[in-house]
């Protein structure tokens, strides 16, 4: 029977190999691939020639000769004496688009099926076209050395500053992604990253896995331009980076306590963390950056085994409505370095915190055994919990005024006091040192006492309980508090009912109602699809942000007031919407039309307003405002006005005009010549096959 099953496998294997193809050399046209020729065998190194597309379609399979893999440069996969190594790839200077389905997945993986042997890699250069990869599978890729200064690693090595990458499975590569030059748009979604059969030991143990992100040229924006959500990685680094990304949605368990999920250095520019899961490594975030650098994180779950949460060497960082569970938050230690801290819970960790931050509120932290240095120079130290310390470290360094927060079970024969800082209107089951200065309004409570103040003590629970000591016993100034509570409900609220509003001690108010806010979608006018991951910015400060989901959905609360709202994404226009009004406990419904950048049709690069200098002026505008454009050509022009549901509202050009610069006057009519109603507008520029939308707002 075993000798059967043996020539039953031989027949399988020889037939395979009969009927594959192997493929090599230049491409000089346009070439597709397709399951139909399955396997491709890639036993030449595969040269996509500039202005060529290689299409790949779904469930075909292509197969790299490969070698033994250690990492020492040995020539089985860098080039020498103009020789190509015996490890294939495909060096693509046109256009690669591999498109497979979640039924038939694109397979790129190698021909010998043996341990530690791997393949070179897929390498867009920088004069390379925006390529797509969807439903791809890659395993055992390496790297590929051209020369000593283009190294390229990985199983996609983009190099040209502009791909998208999702759905994809990436296994027992090297590493997945290599990204290297400048940024220019790059999305990577919806991606699995794994080890299976690890990497021969000496890659495994010296260098970062699966996933790395370099860039020595900065772009032009002062954002981030990629993209990484909503990726689930398994095992090893996550990413190493040295330019600004935004990072949303992912899954990252490391499966290792002395790894770094996300290692970010001299990333010059602003980076932003939202709603990730880190789990079992040794840090989630570590940064070590520069003043210029910018961190943005929030909402996010760090519970990485005793190790670091947050690691910020440098750099300026905002970090709010975040959970560490077992773990520590660890700031910048330079006193010239300023950050905030919010609405964070830390809990059941060895060091909860330390660090230097400008301003520390409405943050909780319990049942952990060491607080160090939170509060060094800092301005704002207002509305805290601190329960069940083991004990306070060096504190009080430098504050100068610690009001509204409550320490209770705590330990601070330890603390170090440097001048004199004032307390004022705390809640503290201890005597005030004598270098502390008493600012009045503070509550000494014994233990009995402390366990009435909240809903439950012994369980976590700090809401305040009814009668609580501490409502309405903060430092009472209108205006001067941020008007929110840990909860996002409104602050300084007459919780005792006397008709005086004075804010709560704690993180918590009691009794009060929840803010208003914006929600909405972001979408897509042309298809009407959702469009996923959208930043969403308040008045375009990079601290005031949130991001639409998965779905296109998204909230973010806000106290009553009029607001700006910038909207930016890779492959979309970056967009404003004016004046937006918020009232007290209410949602205003905004949703937000999101302009492509990319023709999904045929992944072509659509030109931007820049390209037809397309505006117009003035906006906000009432009744009339001027649309200026220019063209290179002779060419068919249509100027066309939506409004922000997509529906068409009038065409004010539609004819073969001459190359130069343009312009005409809207006055705020529909075709038939009624005027519209006051709202956001949008106006399309079509030229030839090309088009570019912008908005404007009319205001009565």
């Amino acid at each position: 029977m075993n000798k059967i099953i043996v020539l039953v496998t031989l027949v399988i294997t020889l037939y395979s190999i009969a009927s594959a193809i192997e493929v090599g050399g230049h491409l000089t046209e346009d070439t597709t691939w397709s399951p139909e020729n399955n396997p491709y065998l890639v036993t030449s190194g595969i040269y996509v020639n500039s202005d060529v597309t290689l299409t790949i379609l779904p469930g075909t399979i292509v197969k790299f000769n490969s070698d033994y893999y250690t990492e020492i440069g040995d020539d089985q996969f860098y080039f020498s004496s103009g020789e190509e190594p015996i490890a294939k790839f495909i060096r693509c200077e046109g256009k690669i688009i591999a498109e497979g389905t979640e039924q038939d997945s694109i397979v790129f993986t190698r021909i010998q099926d043996e341990q530690y042997y791997h393949w070179g890699t897929i390498y867009l250069p920088e004069e390379a076209e925006f390529s797509v990869f969807k439903h791809c599978t890659f395993k055992y890729s390496a790297v590929t050395g051209f020369d000593l200064t283009e190294q390229p690693r990985g199983a996609i090595a983009v190099w040209n500053g502009s791909a998208i990458i999702e759905n994809c499975t990436f296994i027992d590569n090297h590493r997945a992604i290599h990204i290297q030059r400048s940024v220019d748009e790059i999305q990577i979604l919806n991606n699995y990253f794994d080890y299976n059969d690890f990497l021969y030991p000496h890659i495994m143990n010296s260098s970062p896995l699966r996933f790395i992100s370099e860039q020595y040229i900065s772009d032009d924006y002062p954002y981030t331009r990629l993209l990484i959500g909503n990726n689930i990685f398994r095992y090893g680094n996550a990413i190493s980076s040295d330019k600004s990304v935004t990072f949303i949605d992912n899954n990252v368990n490391t499966l290792s306590e002395t790894r770094t999920s996300v290692y970010l250095s001299s990333t010059q520019g602003i980076s932003y963390f939202y709603n990730n899961e880190f789990g079992s490594c040794h840090k989630g975030i570590y940064t070590f950056a520069s003043e210029e650098d910018s961190l943005y994180i929030r909402n996010n779950h760090f519970a990485t085994d005793g190790g670091y949460g947050i690691n910020i060497s440098d750099a300026y960082v905002e970090i709010s409505d975040n959970y560490f569970e077992g773990c520590k938050l660890q700031g910048p230690s330079e006193i010239e370095l300023i950050g905030k801290v919010s609405n964070n819970i830390i809990n059941n960790t060895n060091i909860a915190m330390s660090g230097r931050f400008e301003e520390m509120y409405n943050n909780i932290i319990f049942n952990c055994g060491m607080v160090s240095s939170v509060v060094g120079s800092s301005n704002i130290f207002q509305n805290n919990l601190m329960i069940n310390i083991g004990e306070l470290c060096n504190l009080l360094a430098d504050t100068s005024i610690i009001e509204n927060i409550i320490i209770i079970n705590t330990n601070i024969d330890d603390i170090d006091i440097m001048n004199n800082p004032i307390f004022r209107n705390c809640i503290l089951d201890f005597e005030l040192p004598e270098e502390c200065i008493d600012g009045g309004g503070n509550i000494i409570v014994d233990s009995l006492q402390a366990q009435t103040i909240f809903e439950d003590l012994q369980n976590g629970n700090f809401h305040l309980a009814p009668n609580s000591i501490a409502i309405d016993a903060g430092f009472d100034t209108l205006d001067y508090y941020y008007p929110f509570d840990i909860d996002y409900n409104q602050r300084v609220w007459d919780g005792d009912g006397n008709g005086n509003a004075i804010i709560d001690i704690g993180a918590y108010e009691y009794g009060a109602p929840a803010l208003g806010g914006i929600e909405g979608t972001t979408y897509d006018p042309t298809t009407g699809d959702f469009v996923d991951y959208v930043l969403i910015k308040i008045n375009n400060e990079p601290g005031e942000f949130t991001f639409s989901d998965s779905i296109g959905s998204y909230q973010y609360k806000l106290p009553t007031g009029f607001y700006d709202v910038y909207v930016e994404r890779v492959f979309y226009e970056d967009a404003v919407e004016y004046q937006i009004e918020v009232f007290d406990g209410e949602f205003t419904q905004l949703d937000i039309a999101m302009c492509e950048t990319v023709n999904v049709q045929n992944f072509e690069i659509i030109p931007t307003a820049s390209d037809f200098n397309l505006s117009n002026y003035p906006n906000p505008f009432n009744p009339t405002t001027t649309i200026s454009f220019s063209i290179q050509n002779d060419i068919k022009v249509e100027l066309l006005i939506f409004n922000i549901k997509g529906q068409k509202i009038n065409t004010l050009i539609n004819d073969r005009i001459i190359k130069g610069k343009h312009s005409i006057v809207w006055s705020g009519c529909d075709q038939k010549g009624n005027h519209v109603s006051s709202g956001i507008y949008l106006y399309k520029l079509k030229v030839g096959n090309q088009e570019s939308v912008k908005r404007m707002l009319l205001l009565k």
